[in-house]
């Protein structure tokens, strides 16, 4: 068994970001990863900070994080699914929820409809018979909201016969999804789309639009009109193609990918024994460098148990791994008290903050930062936004600093 040079634990958005900057210096990447995490869930919107925090914080950061652009940019190209929000360098998109909120994004799935450069217009929602969908009640809710009001765009509902059977209309959307993705079905689309001429300027349907990047695209070129989603619900079509794209850059990159579940990360000299388990049994890999993208909380990255309802016993970190968690800067123990942090004190926020103790580098605290080639990045970094362009930008510095001579 080969040796590469930088082991990436996790498949997410930090880890494929660090598999891409590592394989751009040259370095030989094995990636293992187990179940799908947080970014498997992805609404299509792509943040630095939480979204519905302060527009104007979230602009600040993105100007500081200006000198990254390039590198962000060449990832989220080699992906192929995503664009940058806006027509001007570092600015927003506005996307719309399912649950009728417009907010903004500073990057999202191309299968989105961008709501920014529809100022104005009258803007069609799809009404189509799914019992996942209400176009009218979308309709009114859009029409009412603090974008539209200040912009002058309206929306309307619009009928639309594009269920080709009765099972269609209670599906998964990722189900509904995939059967666009058959080029008789888009053109279909289209051409209902085509027989409501003047309805619109543009028009808004559900995450039902393909899993391929090439299918909204084509249904824009038959339909001659803007048109895409809704930002997708947990585990909707968004999720799954990240992972298409995911899986294509890898191949693209020749990493090797294990689906495994690392036990152990252990120190042996200068390098790392990586131990990890699969169907066939118990196997290691040793690596100069380790980049640990395991997410928190949701996906599992982080665990707890509880002694009592409402109060934690401890977080632990769910491999053997040199590394501390920590919660709003203080170290936690791994478990073994009948008391530790209260949710009912803390709130549910507490899940979102807790993660491995690192410096401004992602090294864990406590190893010889001078020296440490075991990186931490996304959901797994404590204290630091859970969002889509942050796991980014922390994978990308984390692959670029582990293989660095």
């Amino acid at each position: 068994m080969t040796n590469p040079s930088l082991v990436v634990v996790g498949a997410g958005m930090a880890g494929t970001a660090a598999a891409f900057a590592a394989t751009e210096r040259g370095a030989s990447v094995t990636v293992l990863h187990d179940r799908a995490g947080a970014t498997a869930l992805t609404s299509g919107a792509l943040d630095l900070e939480p979204w519905d925090g302060p527009l104007s914080f979230q602009k600040a950061r993105h100007e500081r994080d200006a000198g990254r652009d390039e590198e962000l940019g060449a990832f989220l190209a080699a992906l192929g699914i995503y664009r940058r929000g806006g027509a001007e360098p570092r600015s927003t998109s506005m996307v719309a929820t399912a649950s009728g909120v417009v907010r903004p994004a500073f990057g999202i799935d191309g299968a989105l409809l961008d709501l920014s450069p529809l100022a104005g217009r009258r803007i069609a929602v799809a009404d189509v018979e799914r019992d996942d969908w209400d176009a009218p009640l979308l309709a009114k809710t859009l029409g009412v909201s603090a974008w539209a009001e200040r912009t002058g765009a309206s929306f309307v509902p619009v009928p639309l016969d594009v269920l080709q059977r009765g099972h269609e209309r209670r599906i998964a959307a990722y189900d509904f999804a995939v059967l666009h993705d058959d080029p008789a079905r888009r053109s279909a689309l289209a051409e209902a789309v085509k027989a409501r001429p003047g309805v619109a300027d543009a028009w808004l349907f559900g995450p039902w639009l393909g899993l391929e990047p090439d299918t909204v695209e084509t249904l824009r070129a038959l339909a001659g009109l803007p048109l895409g989603e809704t930002t997708s619900p947990l585990g909707g079509p968004a999720g799954a193609r990240f992972e298409r794209a995911r899986d294509r850059l890898w191949a693209a990159r020749r990493v090797d990918v294990r689906r495994a579940r690392v036990t152990a990360i252990e120190m042996r000299g200068a390098r790392f024994g990586v131990r990890f388990e699969t169907p066939e049994g118990t196997s290691e890999l040793e690596a100069a460098s380790v980049v640990l993208a395991t997410g928190g909380v949701g996906a599992g990255g982080v665990t707890f148990t509880w002694s009592r309802p409402g109060v934690v016993r401890g977080f632990e970190f769910p491999l053997d791994a040199p590394v501390t968690l920590a919660l709003d800067g203080e170290a936690l123990g791994g478990g073994g008290s009948l008391y530790g942090p209260s949710l009912e004190t803390l709130g549910l926020g507490v899940l979102e903050r807790v993660g491995v103790a690192c410096d401004d580098f992602g090294r864990p605290v406590g190893m010889n930062s001078a020296e440490s080639r075991l990186f931490v990045a996304g959901d797994a970094v404590a204290g630091r936004p859970r969002t889509m362009l942050e796991a980014a930008l922390a994978g990308l510095a984390a692959g670029n600093v582990a293989v660095r001579g």
